[in-house]
């Protein structure tokens, strides 16, 4: 349901007449299943909202706000300071006392949000999100609190960093007058902003929109393919086993990996978050001197297999036989998925890494004179042999590989269409 906002609506599907969450009585749900959706954001603050304690209001002037610090795993709900100015022009209005939080106030950068765009609903009031407006280049820190509302989804997200401040105006406009309490509801909407804030806002945030409605459907079985730092610092597997919902932005926007696409299994890819427990880390000892952001896996995915293609630099683009400049350095881990939404499992996608890495690789070098003193090989003969046949035979033979090694090679066939 597009609109204004209806205050009983679920905040996961827009259904009216939906029940508040048991224990904050702050956020409706029309079903188990759409409160199962939302609760990897609503869990961070259910509880606190539950005990914040609104009898002890520092003063009529003061509001509940949800601050984002920087080193902490969660956002935080604080009273704000909020005293009336007078002002020659505008007249009388409340203005909050930021500098406690954020350590700048009249610097602070400041968006208004007044609709819900994955929603598509209009709010009843405003709430105003604030920050150093330079915080990409600032050398402000990765915020841990908004990392955890972001991790929840598979796609990159905006790298917020240095704390960030949330707070509430009555109505809505550009001339708010005076400031109210934030809920729960509005964390929601919040939450939204900083997931979607780097995506184009029109085809992709109608996809969250579907994203969000849908989440409590069928899943996509998906493979992240994890980087060094992933690995030594969060203990994740190189392959790991993911879903996602079924409209999820990847299918739009993500990256097609041309050498599996001539194979017959064309795949898409999308960049994850990375996390800020190594994405500072200077100390490459930890991770055996590579960097934390390493993922060859990922960038053998994309070598180049246009025979045409040239170098344009400013386009990130290397030509022929490399990686795009976006699939070479600062990779980090990586969303994988099949075009045709068929579930990959992790076994296909080692096979599909070392297939691009090893094999095609090869293949493409030799025609780049890497194998001198041979002739290099003609572009059109390297195409002809990454084919659909020469991926089944790699198949087999890695199968064969990880069983004499008694490693599990139990993984469906790859083309499910046999």
């Amino acid at each position: 349901m597009a609109g204004v906002e209806v205050k009983d609506s679920c905040i996961i599907c827009n259904t009216s007449s939906a029940n508040f969450c048991d224990r904050c009585k702050s956020i409706r749900y029309c079903s188990k299943a759409c409160q199962r959706a939302d609760w990897p954001t609503h869990k961070l603050l259910c509880k606190a909202f539950s005990n914040f304690d609104t009898t002890k209001r520092p003063s009529k002037n003061h509001f509940r706000a949800i601050f984002f610090p920087v080193d902490k795993e969660k956002p935080e709900l604080i009273w704000l300071h909020c005293p009336w100015r007078d002002d020659e022009e505008d007249g009388w209005y409340q203005h909050p006392d930021k500098k406690p939080f954020l350590g700048v106030d009249v610097f602070a950068s400041t968006t208004s949000i007044q609709r819900n765009r994955i929603l598509e609903r209009d709010l009843s009031d405003t709430i105003n999100l604030c920050y150093s407006d330079s915080f990409l280049v600032d050398g402000s820190r990765p915020n841990r609190s908004i990392a955890a509302i972001t991790a929840t989804k598979p796609y990159r997200s905006l790298d917020w960093r240095g704390p960030i401040l949330a707070y509430g105006k009555e109505g809505l406009g550009i001339d708010q007058i005076a400031c109210k309490d934030l809920d729960l509801n509005d964390f929601r909407h919040v939450a939204d902003l900083l997931i979607s804030y780097s995506l184009d806002p029109v085809p992709v945030n109608r996809q969250l929109s579907q994203l969000r409605q849908k989440s409590v459907g069928e899943k996509i079985k998906g493979v992240r393919i994890n980087c060094i730092g992933d690995q030594k610092m969060c203990g994740r597997p190189k392959f790991e086993a993911v879903e996602i919902a079924q409209p999820d932005p990847i299918f739009s926007y993500g990256d097609v990996s041309e050498i599996m696409k001539r194979v017959e299994l064309p795949i898409i890819t999308q960049h994850c978050r990375p996390d800020p427990k190594w994405a500072n880390n200077e100390n490459y000892k930890a991770f055996e001197g590579m960097s934390p952001f390493n993922n060859q896996d990922a960038t053998y995915l994309h070598l180049c297999c246009d025979p045409n293609a040239d170098l344009k630099l400013q386009m990130g683009k290397l030509g022929w036989g490399f990686a795009p400049l976006k699939w070479q350095d600062g990779v980090g881990s990586v969303i994988v998925v099949r075009q045709d939404k068929k579930p990959l499992f992790p076994l296909h996608m080692e096979a599909m890494c070392k297939y691009c890495r090893y094999d095609a690789s090869d293949l493409i070098r030799h025609s780049l004179g890497e194998y001198a003193p041979e002739k290099p090989m003609e572009k059109g003969d390297v195409l002809t042999m990454i084919c659909r046949p020469a991926f089944v035979i790699f198949w087999y033979k890695l199968l064969d590989e990880r069983r004499k090694k008694g490693e599990d090679s139990s993984a469906p066939y790859p083309y499910y269409d046999v």
